[in-house]
């Protein structure tokens, strides 16, 4: 499996909060056959914990090198989460991008914004949008996912949110974007290791209801075509 949208990298935003943290993550993530890892680690000027690229950086090798101490066979990559601000254009161009790709992971929930706005203005800079959780964001109803997929976004559904108990409106609106074929990518949004075992069982659900085939898509195939994507 591949995992697009984490929160690994440990004492910059609300994901891990030690070295010790992630370096758990990382194991469990492992164990449940994960091969590579996106870290999206938040950038965002309404959140008091945003950092500096330059700790992400540092951070980051430490993982990266846990994982050659530890002989794990994790792939490490390093992306980030963006809110959705009016600096979204000069953030795509600094390189909070996904692996230094076209694709910037987008969240939407910060304000209503006008979305097709965006997803135009990045699109016509070489950009493509991947909207995070977009069964969380509470303007957009199932219409508006159904148009912006036509105007060329990508929809990342957490992984929780298809196995999750209950029925909240984020589980009915992820099981509905799954049932009609609308889910480019499945990732677990990991802040701690309950959110990364969510894999495992959601992985199963989708194989139960859509087959091994789209299962695999979901959760290896494009996340990975994303990841090696290039710009052009």
């Amino acid at each position: 499996m591949v995992d697009l949208h984490t929160h690994m990298l440990y004492e910059v935003d609300d994901g891990a909060k030690t070295m010790d943290e992630a370096f758990s993550m990382l194991e469990i993530a492992s164990s449940l056959g994960m091969h590579t890892i996106c870290l999206t680690p938040h950038k965002s000027s309404y959140r008091k914990y945003a950092k500096s690229s330059d700790l992400w950086q540092d951070r980051f090798l430490v993982l990266k090198d846990y994982i050659k101490k530890r002989q794990l066979k994790i792939h490490l990559v390093l992306g980030s989460e963006v809110d959705e601000d009016d600096h979204i254009i000069e953030n795509a161009k600094e390189g909070y991008t996904l692996n230094h790709t076209p694709y910037i992971l987008i969240d939407f929930m910060m304000r209503n914004a006008d979305v097709s706005e965006v997803i135009y203005n990045l699109k016509v800079l070489g950009y493509k949008v991947i909207i995070a959780h977009p069964e969380r964001v509470e303007q957009l109803e199932f219409e508006d996912l159904v148009q912006l997929k036509k105007e060329g976004a990508l929809l990342q559904v957490s992984s929780n949110h298809l196995v999750g108990l209950g029925k909240s409106r984020c589980q009915k609106m992820a099981k509905k974007l799954l049932k009609h074929d609308l889910i480019d990518v499945i990732s677990s949004d990991a802040h701690d290791t309950n959110d990364l075992l969510t894999m495992k069982d959601a992985y199963a659900y989708v194989s139960k209801k859509k087959g091994v085939k789209i299962a695999n898509q979901l959760f290896n195939d494009k996340p990975l075509e994303i990841l090696k994507a290039s710009r052009k």
